[in-house]
């Protein structure tokens, strides 16, 4: 998972309906894996969309990112790079942190630390030996992928700002072909040249084609029932070759299938939400405003939240063979994850944010403002909007990624 589910503040310029994308994409995760908890307890697990979330945040993060890399009003450079990359880090490594210390903690207590090399992990970077053994976190493995796109797109801000997003686009594609090509199997290039990279670069082109025709609700909402319709029929007809989880993913196998159809799934949903633009402001349609800020949060604290959750559900039910307690566990372990999520979200990482942001983001802002108004006046400079040959970014798009850009 991903830093998709970071939230956005709620103000004007952010896609709510995105933000209910998040909600929907963390609902079907930890339904997913609520549903193996509930078989290794044996029961029987409840129809699933697999790991649908994955791709539907891999998506969206590819999406977000690049809008703020195309409004980007900077010069290519280091200074670029580090205040993307800074952004970017400070709303993935805090909350992962605190969690990763508790495991680790409880680790070192039980004596469990011995012969394992956290580092990598602790970093969210691949290990040197083999992916997936050595996690904190169990399900962090999705955000190396995170943190390879951030650093990617950060080192093409070194060199070029308006192309960054085309780059960004031929790179990972070309990794992923060399890969495809190649087969190396070293856990580096798993991650670098592993085919679910192609659903941020789905969100990507997805990011072109919205910053030149803004919003289009009728054909957003056609694309939203397609993309909801396919979802269901891929989960009714998914064929073993297509990688259904963390496992089949991370040793790439049927990743590339995984993306060319869960993957292209995820992007007529992400296309149509984006395009439709609900506003989700007033009544039950905030609630998925507030899950969606919530989401990464309740992504991190799952496995915690499930593995104390399911010892207090089977010591007082220890059988859970019936469909009846199978629904009761699997709908009380998500009403579970969602409330821990969302009061992990308000009370560590909304004041880890805040704290972090106003410490690191805030004054620098106000200098570089200072700074570009110094350096346009002297220099003559032509606003963003101005400049020949950039993309033309349309008021919609500048104002979904404020809240991102602003942090």
């Amino acid at each position: 998972m991903d830093s998709s589910s970071l939230p956005m503040r709620s103000s004007v310029g952010q896609i709510d309906g995105l933000q209910m994308l998040r909600a929907v994409a963390v609902i079907l995760v930890v339904w997913w894996h609520t549903g193996q908890h509930l078989a290794a307890c044996g029961g029987q697990a409840l129809p699933a969309l697999n790991v649908f979330g994955i791709d539907i945040f891999f998506v969206i993060s590819g999406f977000i990112l690049s809008l703020v890399v195309l409004r980007t009003p900077k010069q290519p450079g280091v200074d670029t790079t580090w205040d993307f990359l800074k952004k970017r880090f400070i709303r993935v490594y805090p909350i992962y942190w605190v969690f990763a210390i508790l495991i680790l903690l409880r680790m070192f207590r039980a004596g469990a630390l011995k012969g394992h090399n956290y580092w990598s992990a602790f970093f969210l970077l691949p290990p040197i030996h083999s992916l997936g053994g050595d996690l904190i976190i169990g399900y962090s493995w999705t955000m190396m992928f995170e943190i390879f796109f951030y650093t990617v797109f950060g080192l093409i801000l070194l060199k070029t700002v308006h192309w960054a997003v085309p780059i960004f686009i031929l790179l990972l594609t070309s990794s992923v072909a060399i890969g495809g090509l190649c087969n190396i199997r070293h856990p580096f290039w798993i991650v670098a040249a592993n085919p679910i990279l192609l659903e941020f670069v789905f969100g990507a082109l997805m990011a072109l084609l919205y910053a030149r025709v803004g919003t289009r609700r009728h054909v957003g909402i056609c694309l939203t029932a397609v993309g909801i319709c396919a979802s269901f029929w891929l989960a009714r007809h998914n064929q073993s070759w297509i990688a259904n989880g963390e496992q089949m993913i991370l040793v790439n196998h049927g990743a590339f299938q995984r993306s060319v159809t869960w993957g292209i799934c995820a992007l007529v949903l992400v296309a149509g939400v984006v395009f439709w633009s609900p506003s989700m402001h007033r009544g039950p349609a905030r609630w998925w405003v507030i899950l969606g800020n919530a989401s990464y949060s309740t992504y991190i604290i799952s496995q915690l939240v499930l593995e104390f959750g399911s010892r207090a559900f089977v010591h007082f039910h220890p059988d859970v063979s019936s469909m009846f307690v199978s629904v009761l566990y699997t709908v009380t372990m998500l009403a579970a994850n969602l409330v821990a999520g969302y009061f992990c979200y308000r009370l560590i990482e909304k004041p880890l944010l805040n704290g972090l942001q106003n410490r690191l983001l805030v004054k620098q802002s106000v200098l570089s403002s200072r700074n570009a108004h110094h350096t346009e006046h002297s220099a003559g400079f032509a606003p963003l909007a101005q400049r020949s040959g950039d993309l033309p970014l349309t008021n919609t798009v500048s104002k979904a990624v404020s809240s991102d850009e602003s942090g």
